[in-house]
């Protein structure tokens, strides 16, 4: 069996922008690697949009999504709210989601060339970098005991490590630790798929047998989804 997922991320909505998804479904479930938007009435019409061509939708936050926040964990609590009245809307912060054998679990992760949230400080950051890290490792070990979850796709905001910048990093990433290293809990090799965002490049490529996707919208167009198909 075969279970679809469109990509998308980073489409860096402002209130005035207009969004229009309608014929460029092509799966049943969407999977969004963050940056919708810094202002949450947008954040919310383009969900409800997206609701409207999908049977389910699986949200990573992203960094922008925080920009005018007075701190983490209030804005998300914001973004949970907004989500609330949409539907089919999952977010992926401290959530897992499986259907039919796949087990989806993100995060923002922190890590990267992201969009600095204006009053958030640094060390707020890394925190939240911290605890994403660990969410994201525990995760993904306590789903390679899950008899029912045969694979697992990844969904982080944050870049999952150096290399997939393609000689691009920024310089002050090499004292962070990378996402990448949740991947050491892996030990049944469930991890078939990793999403991601932030990267303003369209990438398509398989790591030691995980194929890792993005499709950042950046102003692009034509936009459409990528498209990844997972087997069981």
């Amino acid at each position: 069996m075969s279970i679809g997922f469109d990509i998308i991320s980073d489409l860096n909505l402002s209130p005035e922008d207009s969004f229009n998804w309608e014929g460029k479904a092509t799966s049943l479930y969407c999977i969004i690697a963050g940056n919708i938007s810094s202002d949450l009435r947008t954040i919310r019409q383009t969900l409800l949009h997206l609701s409207k061509h999908y049977q389910g939708i699986f949200y990573a936050l992203g960094s922008l999504e925080y920009k005018n926040a007075i701190s983490i964990d209030k804005r998300t609590e914001e973004i949970y709210k907004v989500c609330r009245s949409v539907r089919n809307i999952a977010i992926l912060h401290q959530h897992v989601v499986i259907i039919d054998g796949i087990a989806i679990a993100g995060a923002n992760g922190w890590f990267g060339d992201l969009v600095i949230p204006d009053l958030i400080t640094g060390m707020e950051v890394e925190q939240h970098r911290n605890s994403d890290l660990l969410y994201l490792r525990n995760t993904v070990e306590r789903l390679q005991k899950h008899l029912d979850v045969k694979k697992i796709i990844l969904v982080s905001n944050s870049v999952p490590s150096p290399d997939l910048y393609f000689g691009e990093e920024p310089d002050d990433i090499m004292t962070q630790l990378s996402l990448g290293i949740v991947l050491v809990s892996d030990t049944e090799s469930k991890v078939s798929h990793w999403a991601y965002g932030t990267y303003d490049k369209i990438v398509d490529t398989s790591v030691r047998g995980i194929n890792y996707v993005n499709n950042g919208y950046f102003n692009r167009k034509p936009y459409w989804a990528k498209r990844i198909e997972v087997n069981i």
